[in-house]
């Protein structure tokens, strides 16, 4: 995401400096981190549960091979996204968190730049799809590329809202948003499936009804924010910013985007929609560590922005050490628990996923530190770094998948995607190491002080217990 030396110098060189009348853009005083970090956890966990439905009756029903097929549909969709969106969501996230109460200075120049990118990235792909069958898409149907090319704009807009809710830090809403698409997903593949054809097809197009359903509530929950009182005057001098900002951190995005996902492309190449849809699962059963990084980055990122004069240094290396503790706990639990759990939700079908997660749960948990210090270090204004970082990563995966894939399958493919986590890692907390001026134990290393607060969440959950199940006990006594 590479925008200029500083966020703050960006935000002041835009033209924002006459403010409308506020608008209702979320509560005047931000959450506290913790707070905000337990809401968009317990969002992404019922969001994550719901998915996992989806995961197990179309693994279930469909077998590796429509598994398979589903995957490359929504690599093919994510990829659109990124070049279509343009960045939208960077300008989105900054200037909501600084400059929240002008948003119709420049919110529609950003919507602006994603119906433009929408509209060119959906076409591009048809096009693409009809004059072009390479090997790495085969399994992609006509009916399924025109189910990809109209989720691509559907996503973009999704996700530009989402960002207008992570900017306000309203945390709270956006769970609930994330939630509720995610439940009208999983009702519109049930239905679809049952009452319209068992085929990726239906589950595919169920996807798309639920990601559309979650559009109209997330635009009607903002409609009061950002409907209204559009300034396209002071939002046009805004166009060329906007779009700098976008593409030029789109352009690290879009490498990230190729170091976790080109294997899949890769797989199939070599091996088939099948082994795609294994090793994807294998995948998605080793990312559900990422909840906690992904929590504390996307709480981590606007305050960051917003507090940075202050020095947050000490804070964000706190963070850092309870986010790599905790991920390596999860991680250790999912080795054990990936051989049981894996054939029997999703059916011995799967089995050869076991392997997949051993080999890639090791990067897997490093970059869970990654994705938080990207957040850290894009929020200080440099952003640049990551984009560079992680070309260096894809360099790595496209070296090590074609190296690797042919001679050990799904497994080759794991251990390709666990080096480059771990070179991009590795290169990010290098960088955020020099940046806030810090040794490598304050970053990596858990304190005692910091046990401090886990047995201070212990204590309350103890009290909070022994009130629940003693109702003769009052909170007065």
């Amino acid at each position: 995401m590479p925008m200029n030396q500083s966020m703050n110098h960006l935000a002041e060189q835009a033209p924002l400096h006459s403010a409308p009348p506020p608008v209702d853009a979320g509560p005047a005083r931000p959450p506290a981190f913790l707070a905000s970090v337990a809401t968009i956890f317990g969002g992404q966990i019922a969001s994550a549960l719901v998915a996992l439905m989806i995961e197990v009756l179309c693994s279930r029903i469909l077998g590796p091979e429509g598994r398979g097929q589903i995957a490359l549909c929504a690599m093919v969709t994510a990829l659109g996204t990124m070049l279509g969106g343009l960045g939208g969501e960077i300008p989105i996230i900054l200037w909501s968190a600084k400059a929240r109460d002008r948003v119709s200075h420049w919110l529609p120049a950003v919507f602006l730049w994603g119906f433009l990118g929408a509209a060119a990235a959906s076409e591009l792909w048809l096009l693409s799809y009809r004059l072009w069958h390479p090997v790495f898409l085969r399994g992609v149907t006509p009916k399924l590329a025109v189910f990809v090319a109209i989720a691509i704009p559907a996503n973009i807009f999704f996700n530009d809202l989402i960002a207008v809710l992570t900017g306000f830090e309203r945390f709270r809403l956006r769970a609930a948003i994330a939630f509720s698409t995610q439940v009208a997903e999983l009702i519109s593949v049930v239905a679809l499936m049952a009452f319209v054809s068992r085929s990726a097809v239906a589950a595919v197009a169920g996807m798309l009804v639920g990601l559309l359903a979650g559009g109209v509530i997330a635009f009607a929950a903002l409609s009061s924010a950002i409907a209204r009182r559009w300034n396209l005057t002071r939002a046009s001098e805004n166009l060329l910013l906007a779009l700098s900002l976008g593409v030029r951190g789109q352009l690290g995005n879009l490498a990230t985007f190729f170091t976790y996902r080109l294997d899949v492309f890769v797989v199939n190449f070599f091996l088939g929609p099948a082994d795609v849809g294994i090793y994807a699962l294998g995948v998605v059963v080793a990312e559900a560590l990422w909840q906690v990084p992904q929590a504390a980055a996307v709480a981590l990122f606007p305050r960051t922005a917003r507090t940075e004069a202050a020095g947050s240094a000490e804070f964000t290396c706190a963070v850092s050490r309870h986010v790599l503790l905790i991920a390596s706990l999860i991680g250790v639990v999912l080795a054990i628990v990936a051989p049981i759990l894996i054939p029997l939700i999703f059916g011995t079908r799967f089995r050869p996923a076991i392997a997949v997660v051993w080999w890639i749960l090791p990067g897997t948990v490093a970059l869970s530190l990654g994705k938080l210090m990207s957040a850290a270090i894009a929020a200080r204004g440099k952003p640049e770094y990551s984009s560079v970082f992680a070309l260096v990563a894809l360099a790595v995966t496209v070296l090590l998948d074609f190296l690797l894939i042919p001679r050990m399958g799904i497994r080759g493919a794991a251990l390709a995607s666990s080096v480059a986590y771990f070179v991009d890692s590795l290169l990010l907390a290098a960088k955020l190491r020099r940046l806030l001026a810090v040794r490598w134990s304050d970053l990596l290393i858990i304190k005692r002080s910091d046990l401090v607060l886990y047995r201070r969440f212990w204590t309350r959950y103890k009290h909070h217990l022994q009130f629940a199940t003693s109702p003769g006990i009052t909170e007065g006594n």
